[in-house]
């Protein structure tokens, strides 16, 4: 669909798709049924079965949310696709949601990292992505059982493609906006909503990734030691990269993220942290290697997010977290 003409959205959203059944899909999916809208997870094969079967249960309500596979035909349209996968699917994500997406459907993502809205406008139309950040949530999956204590927020914007000539939001915006009101979803409207998502990539890359190699939760990454070092020394990577892209990040957006940490529960652990403790691949693609491909882009040294590169990119060879840190398989 890129290069064509692409009309507005609708003004008022009535379905939503879901890919992505982890900790936040779910967890949105949940909010989205609880305020009657039509709403269902998107899936195919052996995963759309294993969806239908599961008893799935967010803070302990049991919630049958639908699942529509696109590859059997017959369902219309839908009017948002919000997009909770990670970031090494999204590829085989937008293909699957091909077949149930129009020119007036409207893209949502909350995939960490920089480039999830770029994957989506070209595989579809930039004017039909808005651009999203997820922050201060704190969802855990074990199983078919999600729980949260917080659903954090959305900030949400126009990017270059759907921003109006007078500063006023789209139609895509101020309809999704209206949905998330519905839902009782917290969100915001940032004036610069580019700076917004290169601090989430600051904040991801820092106490995700800190974390992830020395097993601390939210309340170890506060108190001073080896894991809170680490995640500054990450941090100040991103900073320096950021500049060299023209971003103006700096010691204030650092400020701004240890603000943030101090409102996580002590025992709250990273989704990078969740994702080594059960074996899954991590993002370390989309944080420390992002970090290193843009180092070497402007010649700068980025010797802790190689680190990270390294380790974590044989997650496949861990287990788990024992001890405080990565227990590898021998």
């Amino acid at each position: 669909m890129s290069g064509k003409r692409v009309v507005g959205g609708p003004t008022t959203i009535s379905s939503v798709a879901v890919v992505g059944a982890g900790a936040l899909g779910a967890m949105y999916a949940a909010h989205l049924a609880d305020a009657g809208i039509d709403v269902a997870f998107v899936a195919t094969g052996d995963r759309a079965d294993r969806l239908r079967r599961a008893e799935l249960a967010v803070n302990g309500t049991p919630y049958d949310i639908p699942v529509v596979d696109p590859t059997t035909g017959g369902h219309a349209p839908f009017d948002l696709v919000l997009v909770a996968v990670k970031a090494q699917q999204i590829d085989d994500s937008l293909d699957l949601v091909a077949p149930v997406v129009d020119e007036r459907t409207t893209f949502l993502s909350v995939l960490n990292g920089l480039d999830s809205e770029r994957a989506i406008g070209e595989r579809f139309a930039p004017e039909q992505v808005l651009l999203c950040i997820a922050l201060a949530m704190d969802s855990d999956r074990e199983g078919t059982a999600v729980r949260y204590t917080s659903p954090g927020r959305l900030e949400i914007g126009d990017g270059p493609a759907t921003r109006t000539g007078d500063g006023s939001p789209s139609e895509r915006l101020v309809a999704v906006q209206e949905l998330l009101d519905r839902a009782g979803l917290a969100w915001e409207a940032p004036a610069d909503i580019e700076h917004q998502m290169w601090w989430k990539f600051l904040v991801n890359v820092g106490g995700n990734q800190a974390s992830a190699v020395t097993g601390a939760t939210y309340g170890q990454l506060r108190e001073p030691g080896p894991a809170r070092e680490l995640m500054d020394a990450l941090q100040q990577e991103v900073v320096t990269v950021a500049n060299a892209e023209g971003v103006d990040l700096g010691p204030e957006d650092v400020r701004r993220w240890y603000a943030v940490l101090d409102g996580q529960p002590y025992d709250g652990r990273t989704s990078m942290l969740q994702d080594v403790m059960a074996g899954r691949p991590t993002e370390v693609d989309v944080f420390a290697g992002r970090v290193v491909e843009l180092g070497a882009k402007h010649g700068l040294p980025t010797p802790y997010n190689q680190c990270m590169l390294w380790l974590l990119a044989a997650s496949s060879q861990v287990s788990g977290v024992q001890d405080g840190g990565l227990t590898p398989v021998l």
